[in-house]
């Protein structure tokens, strides 16, 4: 990404959903393993994995013609019978990337809170699409992580068992809400067609 997108925090809210493709992974990404001699890798490059997943589910296709970009998160919440939660789960993964690197608490609170937002009206059926097209949380999720890695300083010491339940929390929260909204959707179309 274009250093100009880093340059001052106004600018943060634009790099929300600008994760191109030539940023995502480069083949010698998986292999490099630093040794103690060895510089260290960029921020970018030790944030692999959630950099891709947050590609692969807010920004991996681009409408021709348009710079609107979305991924397999609002396809998935289509899916009925979870495929919201597939798309949850699988954002999670930033979550509990950051607790390991030892983000900030308010950092990964305002994480879970971003995956808590879109878990809960992505239950809701084609809103909660619509919405999740627009509000990209895992784009918004690794920002915060590279963001945070980019920093000279965490400001708080890693937080020990507290970020793991936050994370299981989040994980437990996010299955209720997609089980009662299709406990609801169900009941609704029973009250509809005779039951």
């Amino acid at each position: 990404m274009p250093d100009s997108h880093r340059s001052s925090p106004e600018s943060r809210e634009d790099e929300v959903s600008v994760i191109e493709v030539d940023e995502v992974i480069r083949p010698d990404d998986w292999q490099h393993s630093p040794s103690p001699e060895s510089p260290p890798l960029p921020p970018e490059l030790r944030a692999v994995v959630s950099r891709f997943l947050a590609w692969l589910l807010d920004d991996a296709i681009r409408l021709p013609g348009t710079n609107i970009r979305f991924g397999l998160d609002p396809i998935l919440g289509l899916i009925p019978g979870g495929g919201e939660t597939l798309a949850s789960l699988l954002g999670l993964y930033l979550l509990g990337d950051g607790a390991r690197r030892g983000l900030p608490s308010r950092t990964i609170l305002k994480m879970a809170g971003n995956m808590l937002l879109n878990a809960g009206v992505g239950a809701i059926p084609i809103f909660g699409d619509i919405f999740s097209l627009w509000f990209k949380s895992n784009a918004r999720n690794y920002v915060l992580i590279r963001e945070w890695m980019e920093s000279h300083d965490g400001r708080e010491r890693s937080g020990g068992w507290w970020p793991l339940a936050l994370v299981l929390g989040t994980i437990g929260l996010i299955l209720a809400l997609n089980i009662a909204a299709w406990w609801l959707f169900l009941w609704l179309l029973g009250k509809i067609f005779g039951g």
